[in-house]
């Protein structure tokens, strides 16, 4: 199986997880966002379904709320 294989079929399990355990930790808030940028980078390009889709907005909802701005601009 090649890596572009593997990362469609486990994205959406890996998303899940990582939507689960955001919840509200703010205490935990730096390193999540780290991990978001991360994923966001190592995900890049690759084609997301209409669920994973839903996922990733709402990734992105919580790190718009819970990611300071020197965050974004750090992580760019």
């Amino acid at each position: 199986m090649s890596f572009a294989a593997f990362a469609r079929s486990s994205a959406p399990v890996l998303c899940a997880g990582i939507l689960l355990s955001v919840g509200s930790t703010a205490g935990f808030a730096d390193e999540r966002c780290s991990q978001l940028v991360a994923l966001n980078k190592q995900y890049a390009g690759v084609a997301l379904t209409n669920d994973q889709k839903v996922i990733k907005g709402q990734l992105v909802s919580w790190y718009k709320v819970n990611c300071g701005r020197e965050n974004r601009t750090a992580n760019r």
